[in-house]
């Protein structure tokens, strides 16, 4: 639950420009403990860093933070290469590899079992055009344009089940999972929703999940977990649209401190006084250009 201040001047080195950066989460009304985990920072780059433990691994909101912290370490190196959408697309899954062994170290000198790192992992951070995202498992993107229009972009798995970055530790898991999720040429599902309607397209499990978000073009970008559209109205099991929670979510009042904290957690009341709750954590975090 982090918070960041308002506008600030991107670091030493990138371009001259005025952002805003903030996230925070919080538990589902099913969970007895919170699973998300969300890291952020500015130095040596303004970035946010989410991961998501699987509700079925014991202890995997100690994998979360083990992710968190070792794709922090790791992306410093990444992102200050001058790498184009296309190179960043092409060594997506290595650095998912770095990130998750170095992960699975930490894990084994706690004396745990690295079953703990069965999590979804978002990554993003600002090279002071753009906003990259890499996607290592489920979640949710969602934009605001230059027009003021939201678009999200929800990306899922066949039968719930994400492909997380732990099962390249082991051959025979990663084998059980292709063959547990049926056609895992069409596993990986990217659901696309804006004002004009919802498209669908079906890939490859292990299909890169990487945008990239010119600020000019989209001054609002957002990361969530996908606790983001797990609400749903209580008394009629009606579950609330992922384009009006992220149109709600990214109307900010203003972009004082703590500002996605309040945002949150105002929506979430209101959706409260309506028996509609995020039965799921929710972790999200997003950069904002100044004007």
């Amino acid at each position: 639950m982090i918070g960041a201040g308002p506008g600030r001047p991107l670091p030493y080195g990138f371009s001259i420009m005025m952002i805003a950066l903030d996230s925070y989460y919080t538990i589902g009304k099913l969970h007895w403990f919170c699973e998300d985990y969300v890291g952020q920072g500015w130095q040596p780059f303004p970035y946010i860093i989410l991961a998501d433990g699987c509700s079925a691994a014991p202890d995997s909101d100690l994998g979360a933070r083990l992710l968190v912290l070792s794709a922090r370490r790791l992306l410093t190196r990444f992102a200050r290469k001058a790498y184009n959408q296309a190179e960043r697309t092409a060594r997506h899954w290595s650095l998912g590899q770095r990130i998750i062994r170095r992960a699975a170290r930490q894990a084994r000198d706690l004396g745990v079992d690295t079953a703990v790192l069965d999590a979804t992992l978002l990554i993003a951070w600002c090279d002071g055009e753009s906003i990259h995202v890499h996607l290592y498992g489920d979640g949710c993107i969602a934009t605001r344009q230059a027009d003021g229009t939201v678009r999200a972009i929800q990306i899922e798995y066949a039968g719930n089940a994400p492909f997380y970055l732990s099962y390249l530790l082991d051959a025979e898991r990663c084998a059980f999972y292709q063959e547990a999720v049926g056609d895992s040429l069409a596993a990986q599902c990217i659901h696309t929703f804006d004002e004009t309607g919802t498209t669908i397209r079906q890939i490859p499990f292990d299909t890169p999940i990487v945008y990239s978000f010119r600020l000019a073009a989209f001054p609002t970008v957002a990361v969530a977990t996908d606790g983001l559209y797990s609400l749903i109205n209580i008394e009629t099991g009606t579950r609330v649209e992922v384009l009006e929670i992220a149109q709600r979510l990214l109307d900010f009042p203003n972009f004082e401190a703590g500002f996605v904290k309040h945002q949150m957690r105002d929506v979430l009341v209101e959706y409260g006084q309506q028996k509609i709750f995020n039965l799921d954590d929710v972790g999200l975090g997003v950069f904002v250009r100044m004007s």
